[in-house]
């Protein structure tokens, strides 16, 4: 992890992909990863130097902030991690950042719209699911082969 100076985003070099670039942009939504440096590296050691790798690396573990669904076993859904969500494709890393920061970035989109605190919990419930439903799941078939128009619950 990065010891002094901006936070890093750690994602793959090479061809990029929609789930990443989304990823990427879904943290720098919040304060805290507004002036990240994104270090595009497949290198472990240059991985390991990052506060926040997403779509490389071999590893899902939100604690230490990893958040890569390529491993055979990675099995993650909207509704494995969430229970009461009925969504079940498999999560890319866009996926896999909302699951864990969307609430937290629509609260922080909804700041800046001047949305009062009353009705801010209510709209980031709806959004949240909305947005997942009718955006981030579409990313996360198309990354995981889904063919658009299969059942995509």
């Amino acid at each position: 992890m990065s010891s002094i100076g901006a936070i890093k985003i750690g994602t793959h070099n090479g061809h990029f992909h929609c789930d990443e670039i989304f990823a990427c942009f879904l943290l720098k939504t919040l304060p805290r990863y507004a002036d990240a440096e994104i270090i595009r590296s497949r290198d472990p050691k240059v991985l390991a130097e990052c506060d926040t790798v997403v779509d490389v690396g071999g590893i899902f573990n939100a604690e230490q902030k990893r958040f890569d669904h390529h491993q055979k076993t990675f099995t993650e859904t909207f509704n494995s991690l969430q229970p009461d969500k009925p969504w079940t494709i498999r999560l890319s890393s866009a996926g896999l950042i909302y699951v864990h920061f969307g609430r937290e970035i629509i609260i922080e989109l909804l700041k800046k719209e001047n949305i009062e605190d009353g009705a801010k919990d209510h709209l980031t419930d709806i959004l949240f699911e909305k947005l997942y439903e009718t955006f981030v799941l579409e990313i996360d078939a198309i990354d995981n082969g889904v063919d658009i128009g299969e059942n995509m619950k």
